[in-house]
């Protein structure tokens, strides 16, 4: 399926995981695909998410609102004082699975999967790209992929910032003025 992806939609699917390995999260969220997207400077589907009001900045902000880093809701002294040790739990798992097993996902550690829900997603943009009837699936198709599905946090963040199918449909429609051939 991949073949059939512009360079960009490859682009924001690469920095989706990168994305998702920075933010220490298990796997690439939907969050992560439309950070990807949003994060293709100068693309049609950027420019017209941006003219709707959103922009990396906002998609980051909310990212790290709805889904924090892993761990970063642990409290050592706290589950210290119904008799959990964090040292010793972490101990335990890396003599049963080796060492780093906790890490796995975290920056720097490679491979992150995808969720079943982006792979929905995946899915789904090339089921747009065809309603369409366009010979690529870029960026736009993947935004269109989210608000298919529904669910997941891309779905949230989009519907927090107001954006729905048709107004992405509308937009996506106008006239780019950052596109060379708008005028």
């Amino acid at each position: 399926m991949f073949e059939r992806f512009t360079r960009g939609a490859r682009a924001a699917v690469v920095t989706a995981a990168g994305q998702a390995r920075a933010l220490g999260h298990s796997h690439v969220g939907t969050e992560h695909l439309l950070l990807g997207v949003v994060g293709d400077t100068g693309s049609p589907t950027q420019r017209a998410l941006g003219r709707l009001g959103l922009d990396q900045p906002r998609v980051q902000d909310a990212v790290r609102r709805l889904r924090p880093e892993a761990g970063a809701d642990l409290d050592p002294d706290a589950l210290r004082s119904i008799g959990i040790d964090l040292s010793a739990v972490r101990a335990r798992v890396e003599e049963t699975f080796g060492p780093g097993a906790l890490d796995r996902g975290r920056p720097g550690t490679g491979h992150v999967p995808f969720s079943p829900r982006s792979k929905r997603v995946l899915e789904l943009a090339l089921r747009e790209a065809r309603r369409r009837r366009d010979g690529s699936i870029g960026g736009e198709h993947l935004v269109l992929g989210i608000l298919r599905d529904g669910g997941g946090l891309a779905a949230v963040i989009l519907a927090e910032a107001g954006i729905d199918r048709a107004g992405l449909e509308r937009e996506l429609a106008a006239p780019d003025p950052g596109r060379a051939d708008a005028g």
